[in-house]
C-alpha cells in the first residue's frame, strides 16, 4: 500500500516476464520496463530477433538485465519449461505480461476447409497459452505471497471488427478479458491481481495482411475512424503495463483498460 506518491510508480528490481516480446508492443514494453529499471525476461519463437532485441534495449540502458528465452508457446511443455527457467534464472517472476498473439482474417463460412486452424491456432495462442502461462507462473507468485499478472487483450473483444473478419481474435481476445476477471477473484487471497490491457489499432507487426494495396486501405480506414486522428504507440502500452505493475495499482484487479484513442466509442 503506497503512503506517498515518491516512488509509488516503481518498478525498478522487480522480475519482469514478457511473452511474446521480440517484435511490436512486446518489444516496446521491455523497453519500458527496461527504462525504468526493472529486470525483464522475455520469450518469442525468433531467435535473431530475440538477440536483436537484447542488444538494442542493453545498449540503451547497460544496467538492465534482460534476457531472451526461445520458446513456442504452442509446444508441448514449453510453457513449463519456459518458466522454470526464467525462475531459476532470475530467482522470482513479479510480474507476468501475456503479450503473444496472433490474428488472421477469413470468411467464417469457410473454417472448415483449412482443417479449422484459422480457429484453432488463434484460440490456442491469444486465450489458451494465456491462461496456461498464468496458471504456471502464478503457483510461485503464491509462494512468493504476491504477484502482477497483465493480459494484452484488444478492444476487438467488445466490438465487430470493420471491414475486416476475424471471428478467432475477436473470441480469444473476449475470453482473455472474462478469464481476467475471472482469476483475479480467484487468486485475490494470495494477493495476485491480474489485470488486462486491450489496445486499439497500434504501430506493430501484428496486422496479418501481405497485399501493400489492401493494407494502405485498411489503414486509412482504421485511421479515420480513429477520434484521436492516430494510431497508438507501444510506449504507450508499456506506461499502463508500469503502471499496473507498481504499487500504485495495488487496489487495482479484474480491471482491462482500453486504450484506442476512442476507437470503440462509435464502432
Amino acid at each position: 500500500m503506497i503512503t506517498s506518491m515518491k516512488n509509488a510508480f516503481s518498478v525498478e528490481g522487480l522480475n519482469v516476464f514478457i511473452t511474446g516480446g521480440t517484435q511490436g508492443l512486446g518489444k516496446g514494453m521491455a523497453d519500458g520496463f527496461c527504462e525504468m529499471g526493472a529486470n525483464v525476461a522475455f520469450c518469442g519463437r525468433n531467435a535473431v530477433k530475440g538477440a536483436a532485441v537484447v542488444e538494442e534495449i542493453q545498449a540503451k540502458y547497460p544496467n538492465c538485465t534482460i534476457k531472451y528465452y526461445e520458446c513456442d508457446l504452442l509446444a508441448d511443455g514449453a510453457i513449463e519449461k519456459v518458466v522454470e527457467d526464467v525462475i531459476a534464472d532470475f530467482g522470482t517472476i513479479n510480474v507476468l505480461v501475456n503479450n503473444a498473439g496472433a490474428g488472421t482474417f477469413f470468411d467464417s463460412m469457410d473454417a472448415d476447409k483449412n482443417d479449422w486452424k484459422e480457429w484453432t491456432r488463434v484460440i490456442d495462442l491469444d486465450l489458451t497459452s494465456y491462461f496456461k502461462m498464468s496458471v504456471m507462473v502464478a503457483k510461485h507468485m503464491r509462494e512468493q505471497g504476491w504477484g502482477s499478472i497483465i493480459n494484452i487483450t484488444s478492444n476487438a473483444a467488445e466490438i465487430v471488427n470493420l471491414p475486416q473478419r476475424m471471428v478467432s481474435y475477436n473470441s480469444a481476445k473476449a475470453g482473455a478479458n472474462r478469464m481476467t476477471k475471472m482469476l483475479a477473484h480467484e487468486w485475490a487471497p494470495f494477493k495476485i491481481r491480474v489485470n488486462a490491457i486491450a489496445p486499439g489499432y497500434t504501430e506493430s507487426d501484428l496486422t496479418p495482411v501481405g497485399d501493400q494495396e489492401e493494407l494502405n486501405k485498411l489503414y486509412s480506414f482504421w485511421t479515420d475512424h480513429t477520434p484521436t486522428g492516430r494510431w497508438g504507440k507501444p510506449i504507450e502500452i508499456a506506461a499502463m503495463a508500469i503502471y499496473l505493475a507498481s504499487d500504485a495499482s495495488e487496489q487495482i484487479t479484474g480491471s482491462v483498460f482500453t486504450i484506442d484513442g476512442g476507437y470503440s466509442l462509435a464502432n
